[in-house]
């Protein structure tokens, strides 16, 4: 049983025509905007964190109990975390650059010549469906061939929708972990400063008492911090980059179904 019936070709040529008369980025363009401008966001804040964890990775920290003195460096506490900012600053790059080219797609896609060209193909093929003149075997492929590339417009406009969606529902969770990389970043930059400063002896002294405290806490924020980067890490790899490779292989499957009807 075919699904290519006359028909039914003519109700698929009709909702083509409606949607090609459609302009997806007055729907989905503020979305598209926000999700780049959360990506870029994170991205300035992980080379942010990036940059303040190389200073502190170039420090000393001296502790003299008792007169013997121990040299402690930051940097091997803050390694881990620097090579996680690293990788994940590469996927928000990629991230970055996947988005710019679904805006590029979009507006390509929302081109007025473009869609009143493929409006004038469909009415041209409404009415060589309703005519008798094509066969019916040439009036199907020309059918397929506006359901293709009506697909194909839909796809942008899809990928951005599903994906705010996903955004949206994990918002909290992103908030807490971009919190969490400010509080480290807030934390590490603290402690660079702190080893520039002058200190006469009594400060001097105050500060090795307090000093193995403040590399505790140093190293949990930076625990916790490697997880808040593993969590956007996953969040932005699949949102921006799995989803629309998935999207284009359903798309892929779509099309060969349609071809092969």
């Amino acid at each position: 049983m075919t699904i290519f019936t006359p028909r039914s070709q003519l109700i698929y040529l009709l909702v083509c025509l409606i949607i090609s008369l459609i302009s997806f980025g007055g729907l989905v363009d503020n979305s598209l905007q926000e999700m780049l401008l959360i990506t870029l966001s994170v991205f300035a804040l992980a080379r942010g964190l990036n940059g303040v964890i190389s200073v502190a990775q170039g420090t000393e920290l001296s502790v003299e109990p008792m007169g013997v003195g121990v040299t402690l460096t930051p940097g091997q506490i803050l390694d881990p975390l620097n090579d996680m900012v690293e990788q994940f600053s590469t996927v928000l790059l990629i991230a970055s650059a996947s988005l710019g080219i679904q805006k590029i797609v979009l507006f390509l896609g929302d081109n007025l010549i473009i869609k009143l060209t493929l409006s004038m193909l469909i009415l041209i093929v409404i009415g060589l469906n309703i005519s008798s003149k094509p066969s019916n075997e040439t009036k199907s492929w020309l059918v397929k061939s506006v359901l293709i590339l009506t697909l194909l417009r839909l796809f942008i406009p899809g990928v951005v929708f599903i994906s705010n969606e996903i955004q949206t529902s994990l918002k909290q969770h992103r908030n807490e972990a971009i919190s969490t990389l400010v509080q480290t970043k807030d934390s590490v930059d603290s402690l660079a400063e702190e080893t520039d400063k002058p200190r006469d002896w009594f400060n001097s002294l105050k500060e090795n008492i307090d000093i193995k405290a403040k590399l505790v806490r140093i190293q949990e924020q930076a625990e916790s911090a490697i997880e808040a980067a593993l969590y956007l890490l996953a969040e932005f790899f699949f949102v921006m980059i799995l989803l629309p490779i998935t999207v284009v292989f359903v798309l892929y499957k779509s099309i060969t179904l349609i071809g092969r009807k």
